[in-house]
């Protein structure tokens, strides 16, 4: 073989290794690009609009890589510069190489020249030089294809390439005459959105807002063909050689189910619902406790809302009074429209002079901020509430005194005058309620004034008292201050015997006689309430313990076993696994997946409400499996969010003993 031959074909050799390192290197461009744009959509979202320039993107940063390297390459066509190519990485040729290809055996010294090439191992620096170049372009090329392969597949939008590449499948795959194939979905959102209408090409699952108008179309007039979302069957119409479906997006997921003969489709419908405004009140920052009414407060609020916020105001709640009497009125500032804006703020100034309050008078203010959802709305969003207090005088008193429970007499004033209360509002009611009704809430306020009589004895005769002894609390027995009475418990045996008269009344339906002896009785617990007290002026003293003492001193009884905690039951969580399972072992039996993909579409749809990230992964693998590709990873996901995380166990315990 002659020097020109050898130059030849490692030109041949370089040419082919130039090509492939090119296009490896434009494919693992493209993939690259569509590997960070899914990542990108999948952390941050919100891509859509930009989701169909991907490809075209992509395709063109792959092809200037490809161009590029072949113009780096292009110094090939030329036979002395790979020949000088050959001299550099082979120093001990000493040039001969380019000589025996300038001479053209025409030179005394050809035969010299091409011995000492012969000797030279030409072919494998050619084969070196190629790995080098081909090697790290085939690496790179195959990871992005791996990462694009697993990168989930909700990241990677309708007109993705992925997805393009697995619709034309699946309807390259679909036989002659399916009217199903092809679909086109038109999705309107609400009027108040104020958003346009958006189109998908054959989606898996249409997701659009509460109340969204959805229209599927196909080709074909419309005989034949039946719809039905849920229980629910849907009109299909036919028009311009194209049939069509219309229906209005349900708050609950369910399943589009079309049928065309023997062709069968299944839309997943997932709403999304209308989040409510969301309201913060900036100030004021505190709640706070002033001598006199007399402030001007600074309000500010900001509100927030996902499609836009119809208007915020502010609320004030002024309540006037203390214990079982006190009024309240609420005041409302005008209406700030905010016009569909997605967030906005609103000021006001609140003088609190001019609401005229006293002392003991709180002021609770809000901010509320409403959407502008005419569906189901409007959704309103209220801001925490900041108080201001106007003291008493009486607040202010040097004398300190630890606050305790109320006395049982003061517990039984109160209740009585909620019995007062309930019997007179009966009293009112007497013409608009029919007899049992009459008779039930009137016998009811008798058994809560029978317990407060009793509760009464019991005071009067604690049953450690010498004076419990020989006492009867027999229904209908009368106390009277001869019967072992302490003079100072008279109005408690006042109180005693008009409760009992109208527990009498209460009990066969009389109501309106009974009310004077419960205001009697009214009288009478609040005299007791208020007829001896004492005061402890200051803190009482602390019990000191010395814990050097009673260290250890105590005695141990016994110890209970140890209790082993239980799980909560997930019966929602174990009914998705069956069903889960059940489809898994429909895959090999049903013709190209068929029954399990059904099966998998209706257990996604019941899984959108109770179980979102295993709907999600179900997504994935019905998209792998309509579309013919392995659906094992996704189908793996969408195990590990249904069962959760493995665990990990530790293993066998280590021999005891010298070893």
């Amino acid at each position: 073989m002659t020097a020109i031959e050898r130059v030849t074909r490692i030109q041949r050799t370089l040419g082919v290794g130039v090509v492939l390192a090119a296009v490896l290197w434009g494919t693992a461009v493209t993939l690259g690009i569509l590997v960070v744009a899914s990542l990108i959509d999948l952390m941050v979202g919100g891509l859509e609009p930009a989701t169909e320039w991907r490809v075209p993107i992509a395709a063109f940063a792959g092809l200037a890589a490809l161009s590029a390297i072949v113009w780096r390459g292009r110094y090939l066509a030329s036979r002395e510069k790979v020949a000088l190519w050959i001299e550099e990485r082979i120093p001990s040729l000493h040039y001969s190489l380019v000589t025996a290809i300038e001479t053209e055996r025409t030179g005394p010294f050809t035969p010299g020249l091409e011995a000492a090439i012969a000797r030279e191992n030409i072919r494998d620096v050619t084969i070196r030089a190629l790995r080098r170049a081909v090697l790290p372009a085939a690496s790179t090329a195959l990871a992005a294809a791996a990462l694009l392969y697993v990168a989930p597949a909700s990241a990677i939008n309708a007109s993705g390439l992925m997805t393009r590449l697995g619709a034309r499948g699946a309807s390259a795959a679909l036989p002659d005459g399916n009217r199903l194939a092809n679909l086109r979905v038109r999705i309107t959102p609400p009027p108040y959105t104020r958003r346009g209408a958006s189109s998908l090409d054959d989606p898996p699952s249409i997701a659009a807002l509460t109340g969204s108008r959805i229209v599927v179309s196909g080709n074909g007039r419309a005989d034949g063909i039946r719809a039905s979302a849920g229980a629910t069957s849907v009109e299909i119409s036919s028009a311009d050689d194209r049939w069509s479906v219309s229906l209005v997006m349900p708050s609950r997921p369910a399943a589009l189910s079309l049928s065309d003969g023997r062709f069968e489709r299944l839309l997943v419908l997932e709403p999304r619902a209308d989040a409510p405004p969301g309201i913060v009140l900036r100030s004021p920052l505190r709640d706070s406790t002033l001598r006199s009414p007399q402030l001007v407060v600074q309000l500010t609020a900001t509100a927030t809302d996902d499609l836009g916020l119809n208007g915020a105001y502010f609320e004030y709640l002024v309540t006037t009074g203390s214990g079982e009497i006190f009024s309240a009125r609420t005041i409302t500032t005008p209406v700030v429209r905010l016009d569909g804006a997605a967030q906005g703020s609103i000021s006001a100034r609140l003088d609190l002079f001019a609401l005229k309050l006293s002392q003991g008078d709180v002021v609770s203010i809000r901010a509320i901020a409403q959407d502008r959802n005419t569906l189901s709305g409007p959704g309103l969003a209220t801001s925490d509430t900041r108080t201001f207090r106007i003291a008493r005088a009486d607040e202010y008193d040097s004398i300190a005194v630890d606050a305790a429970a109320p006395a049982p007499v003061d517990s039984s004033a109160m209740s009585q005058r909620m019995l007062i209360i309930m019997t007179e509002d009966l009293v009112k009611k007497e013409k608009t309620l029919a007899r049992a009704e009459w008779v039930k809430q009137s016998t009811a306020i008798g058994e809560l004034e029978d317990r407060l009589r009793k509760r009464v004895d019991e005071i009067l005769y604690p049953a450690d008292s010498p004076e419990a002894e020989g006492h009867s609390e027999d229904p209908g027995h009368v106390h009277g201050e001869s019967e072992n009475s302490n003079p100072l418990n008279k109005d408690l045996l006042e109180a005693y015997n008009a409760l009992w008269e109208a527990v009498r009344s209460l009990q066969i339906a009389e109501p309106a006689p009974a009310l004077p002896p419960m205001r009697v009785a009214l009288e009478a617990l609040d005299r007791a309430r208020l007829a001896r007290r004492v005061y402890l002026r200051g803190t009482p003293p602390k019990i000191i313990v010395d814990l050097a003492r009673v260290r250890l001193s105590g005695k141990e009884k016994g110890s209970a076993s140890i209790r082993t905690p239980l799980n909560a039951a997930d019966t929602v969580r174990a009914r998705l696994a069956a069903k889960f399972n059940a489809a898994l072992e429909m895959i090999p039996a049903s013709a190209a997946g068929g029954g399990a993909v059904r099966a998998l579409t209706m257990l996604r749809v019941e899984a959108l409400s109770s179980a979102p990230s295993f709907a999600a992964a179900l997504s994935e693998a019905l998209m792998a499996l309509r579309s013919g590709a392995d659906a094992t990873l996704p189908l793996l996901r969408a195990r590990r969010a249904l069962y959760g995380e493995p665990e990990a166990r530790a293993g066998l315990p280590s021999w005891s003993g010298i070893w």
